[in-house]
């Protein structure tokens, strides 16, 4: 099934407004799921809403919570103080980018987080203000070590996008082979996983998406060696809990999560002029395009073209969900009298 995007975002609004955001906060929110949706990562997208719900309900996160925000020279520290992740990094980004403008670079940390959309939102809306973005987060432990039969860290996502005066160039990637909300999705959807991303109860890599228990690091090495990175950048420096301290999303109702994320934004007119750097840019970027394809291939994109091109037939076709997603969000919907709008068969 697939429904418009902006009746699903009116939908998710409403939805957030009937559990107490406020009209901006819930807006953000919205958006910044939906927009997950859009460029095709489905795990960060309405999937979440179930999980959000009961966080809420057992009294995890506030809807009307405010994060606590302070700085000094060119570093900015937030409490998410009870507030989602998406209202935490949102303030985190945007006093970043302003301590950016007079010192050239600044540094965000949030602590005390919950899940907060894509790494990849955050960087992208410092590029379109200019700036150069890398944003990383933490995550409740699901992903083996390399050698290691036994979950430490997270998925551990970081992005880094930056403009070219067009669709900016934006990396957003987990440290592990495939985020589990991908894994969610092919469950919902009665799909089965490449081997590659995960390993069952007995540390054996599996299809069965039901069965997956840990996810496998990107790369082996080296993507554990940047998901531990992360977990020291946005987990110990920000002073939010890491590995086996945090709370998981979906099965720890008792206590906080306590995630960490961290923002660097470089504001490119203190190191080069802007219009030099995009005119630079879109050279570069017309070198990737220009670039022999492979055998399989028909172009070579540069990093965030294949996402733009999937929100682009999205908001076109409709954003396809997964007929055990619909049927959850249609139960979620009723029970906060905010009915789930009509979908169209794919």
């Amino acid at each position: 099934m697939s429904i418009e995007a902006a009746a699903l975002e009116s939908w998710t609004t409403a939805v957030l407004r009937a559990w107490g955001y406020g009209a901006d906060d819930g807006r953000f929110l919205a958006r910044t799921l939906v927009d997950a949706n859009l460029r095709g990562t489905d795990s960060h997208g309405v999937i979440r809403l179930p999980a959000y719900e009961r966080r809420i309900a057992a009294g995890l996160v506030q809807p009307d919570a405010a994060p606590v925000l302070s700085s000094t020279g060119s570093v900015v520290t937030v409490d998410a103080n009870g507030a989602a992740g998406q209202i935490a990094a949102r303030k985190a980004a945007e006093a970043a980018l302003t301590l950016s403008r007079s010192s050239g670079v600044a540094v965000a940390t949030v602590r005390g987080s919950t899940h907060f959309g894509t790494a990849g939102f955050y960087a992208r809306w410092l590029a379109a203000h200019h700036a150069v973005g890398i944003v990383a987060s933490n995550s409740e432990p699901i992903v083996v070590p390399y050698g290691g039969r036994e979950v430490l860290l997270g998925t551990n996502p970081i992005a880094f996008a930056a403009p070219t005066g067009d669709t900016p160039v934006s990396v957003d990637m987990a440290t592990s082979t495939s985020a589990m909300g991908r894994v969610m999705v092919a469950q919902a959807a009665g799909s089965a996983v490449p081997d590659t991303w995960g390993v069952d109860r007995h540390g054996r890599p599996t299809t069965d998406a039901a069965a997956v228990e840990a996810l496998l690091p990107l790369g082996g090495p080296k993507g554990y060696g940047l998901g531990l990175a992360i977990e020291i950048l946005a987990g110990l420096l920000s002073g939010a809990a890491v590995s086996h301290e945090l709370g998981n999303m979906y099965t720890d109702f008792t206590r906080p999560q306590n995630i960490g994320h961290w923002l660097l934004a470089i504001d490119i007119a203190r190191f080069t002029p802007y219009s030099s750097f995009v005119e630079r840019m879109r050279a570069l970027v017309d070198a990737v395009h220009a670039t022999a394809p492979a055998p399989g291939f028909d172009s070579v994109l540069v990093p965030g073209e294949p996402e733009e091109h999937t929100s682009e037939q999205r908001l076109r076709d409709g954003i396809p969900l997964a007929d055990a997603t619909v049927d959850e969000l249609h139960l979620l919907g009723a029970r906060h009298g905010v009915p789930f709008p009509d979908t169209r068969s794919s």
